[in-house]
């Protein structure tokens, strides 16, 4: 009672401070969150493009449409973690670019009516994207029908039963969108191309250009003369080289170099012991089963491989050899193993122990006579009509397989194959992977000679009445179950690799130690990694790694990260700001130029040195061969193999018989004396050459677009998001 007392008496404290800590909360939640309050409460703004702001909500709803789109294509296929990244950074571009171009076709005038839009999508000059699309072409003439389009578009509203209300809308709006976006883009590109004008005198001075040809005399110093170790580079020059090709060096985006270490979750030798136990409780189970079908059953409930009911000759058995010759000699029934499979080992990390059962055994066919009958789901829009069709499947199986009626005339009555029906339906003998792994499989393996088989094949978007009217079986094959068990790191094992890469990090921080110990360990090196990069070569999506490498300073180790089965530890080696780098960043390459232009002068100095009047006497001094380059001209800029257009320039356009200055060839230091100069045969018609020039330009207008998008400012803030 005391105590509730002292609470009572103090409750306008207590209600203060807990007033504080709800207040210290909410204000510590909005400074963390996405775009803090320091950052300029940028917590719904994903970027700006010339002042437009793209929110986060906005990018998140495109982005989910797009990845939808690709769900839809890809039909159930697994899509992984940098398809998804791929698919974020395609929708950033795109939101920018609309944005950017909208304005811009505004601005120009530039519109896409309805009518347009009508022709485009129905009309004579159908749109190429609408043209291709398998649903609106006759499955006969294989041409674009447009009416096609009319009834897909009368039927938009009435969606397929278990879709959601108004996907086929949805859908078409999205076609219809980026349909009326490439005609925006075309006609921009239109307005861009047919701008372009090329004179006659241009077409005229290329041809000159292309054909005038040289023949020169030559001495050449070449650049390994002189050992690098005599030249001195100082960081003045370096930078001065920078500057002077600013251009050349300057970077559109900062990226940073850094450097890391993998330590690979791996099994041990125990965990390897206890995988193979695994397989050992299992054997006997596994061998008392009695067909193969209880064999499938029991991998498909045990194994981490699936059942494959085909049946394999020896040289396509995939097992050592040792493995493969028991296979094929020992009793139906019969487990073989456990034995380490090597593909695994490469695919899977720490590889896996597999036992192997004879299943089955037989002879099979290098080729088998086959007849078919096709039904078409191509074209089809709804499931009434689907319906009709497959009344029509089963009552053509029944009345062959059931009232022994004609194969050859329901083939030619109804069979979509108009190659095939013609022969009532047969497709002649027919040789191994010639047709897809379920058809190939159901007639060399599984069906019996004058048995019906209904078999969907899926690419054609068809289903099949096949029958096997002869086959030769003559080669002996194996259908083998696999008890597969990965050999997976434990717990333990996991814990003993972590704790050792943690203690890597913490014993080498700073840049020093971390490169000493890392040189022993394989280090690996990221030149130019970018802030908007999803993967790391060499380790796959690694995007947590990237945002601590962006926030972290030069010289600064990373905990560990765990990508991709290994942990990592990295080191950030250089920060590369955007514009002009600084020196260390390009040291090498840098030097490399500076080094070969102060090498031109020492060499030219040696010319100079010379005095000679005459190439013969320059080379003899210089205890040189004068060569010979003939047939050279700006087209074929070749001098003895290598390629010199300055020094094929300089031939072009000096005086007969005249000694030129050095000239700084890519392969050395070059004196030249033009002995002859052929020149072109004269011709009015320069036509070809100025409509080369004008389908140059014209290629080039496609980079308008990215000029634009140079010319814009973008603010990107999806690091603070993603």
């Amino acid at each position: 009672m005391a105590v509730i007392g002292k609470i009572r008496q103090r409750s306008g404290l207590l209600i203060v401070l807990i007033g504080t800590s709800i207040v210290g909360f909410l204000l510590m939640d909005a400074l963390n969150s996405q775009g803090s309050l320091l950052k300029g409460g940028r917590k719904d703004t994903l970027g700006k493009v010339n002042g437009d702001k793209i929110t986060y909500n906005d990018f998140t709803k495109k982005y989910e449409e797009n990845i939808k789109i690709t769900e839809d294509q890809m039909r159930g296929q697994p899509m992984g973690d940098q398809q998804r990244n791929s698919i974020r950074t395609q929708t950033w571009n795109e939101m920018v670019s609309n944005i950017i171009f909208d304005k811009i076709y505004h601005n120009l005038g530039i519109n896409v009516t309805p009518e347009e839009m009508n022709e485009l999508a129905t009309g004579e000059n159908v749109s190429p994207a609408i043209a291709q699309v398998p649903a609106f072409r006759d499955e006969k003439t294989g041409r674009f029908d447009p009416n096609r389009v009319r009834m897909y578009l009368s039927s938009l509203d009435r969606d397929q039963e278990g879709q959601e209300p108004g996907t086929n809308r949805k859908n078409w709006l999205r076609f219809e969108t980026a349909m009326k976006q490439g005609q925006f883009q075309q006609k921009y590109n239109d307005l861009i191309t047919k701008g372009f004008y090329v004179p006659g005198w241009m077409g005229e001075m290329t041809y000159n250009d292309q054909n005038r040809l040289v023949d020169f005399n030559y001495v050449q110093l070449p650049y390994s003369e002189v050992n690098d170790a005599d030249v001195k580079v100082t960081d003045d020059d370096l930078r001065k080289y920078m500057d002077d090709h600013a251009a050349k060096y300057k970077q559109d985006e900062e990226s940073r170099k850094i450097e890391y270490v993998t330590f690979d979750i791996a099994a041990s030798s125990i965990d390897s012991a206890k995988t193979v136990a695994y397989l050992e409780q299992k054997r006997a189970d596994f061998t008392a089963n009695k067909t193969a079908s209880d064999d499938s059953v029991y991998v498909k409930l045990y194994s981490e491989t699936p059942f494959d009911d085909v049946y394999y000759e020896k040289d396509k058995v995939s097992a050592p050899d040792a493995i493969k010759d028991s296979l094929f000699t020992v009793k139906v029934g019969t487990v073989v193993g456990p034995y380490v499979d090597a593909l695994s080992a490469e695919n899977r990390g720490s590889g896996a122990y597999k036992l192997a059962k004879v299943s089955d055994r037989k002879l099979i066919s290098d080729s088998v006579h086959v007849r078919d009958i096709v039904f078409s789901f191509a074209g089809v829009q709804s499931q009434e009509a689907a319906n009709v069709i497959f009344k029509q499947i089963d009552s053509v199986y029944k009345a062959i397989d059931s009232l022994h009626g004609d194969f050859k005339q329901f083939a030619m009555s109804f069979s979509a194959d108009p190659a095939a029906k013609v022969n009532g339906g047969d497709l002649g003998w027919i040789k191994q992977g010639e047709k897809d792994k379920a058809y190939n499989d159901l007639i060399f393996y599984h069906a019996q000679k004058g048995k019906l088989y209904k078999l969907p094949v899926q690419n054609e978007n068809a289903i099949h009445i096949i029958q096997v009217v002869e086959d030769r079986p003559s080669k002996p094959a194996v259908l083998v179950s696999y008890l597969t068990k990965e050999i997976a790191p434990s717990p333990e094992t996991e814990k003993l690799i972590y704790g050792t890469a943690t203690s890597f990090a913490s014993d080498n921080q700073g840049e020093a130690k971390f490169k000493a110990a890392g040189a022993k360990m394989q280090m690996k090196t990221v030149n130019a990694l970018r802030k908007d990069a999803f993967d790391i070569d060499g380790l796959g999506t690694a995007r947590d790694l990237i945002k601590w490498v962006f926030n972290a300073k030069k010289g600064d180790v990373s905990p560990v990260y765990t990508v991709e089965k290994k942990h990592v530890v990295a080191l950030l080696d250089l920060v590369r700001p955007k514009g002009l780098p600084e020196i260390d960043a390009l040291r090498d390459a840098l030097k490399a130029e500076v080094v070969k232009n102060k090498k031109f002068e020492l060499l030219s100095k040696k010319v100079a040195d010379a005095n000679a009047n005459n190439i013969d006497a320059l080379a003899t001094k210089l205890n040189k061969m004068v060569a010979t380059a003939e047939k050279a001209s700006f087209g074929r800029p070749a001098v003895n193999g290598a390629f010199e257009p300055k020094v094929v320039a300089t031939a072009l356009t000096s005086a007969v018989g005249k000694v030129s200055q050095p000239v700084e060839g890519n392969s050395g230091v070059f004196v030249v004396q033009t002995v002859a100069v052929q020149e072109p045969v004269k011709t009015t018609d320069y036509s070809m050459y100025t409509f080369s020039l004008k389908q140059q330009l014209q290629n080039k207008s496609r980079y308008a677009q990215d000029v634009e998008k140079k010319l814009a400012k973008i603010d990107d803030n999806r690091f603070d998001f993603f």
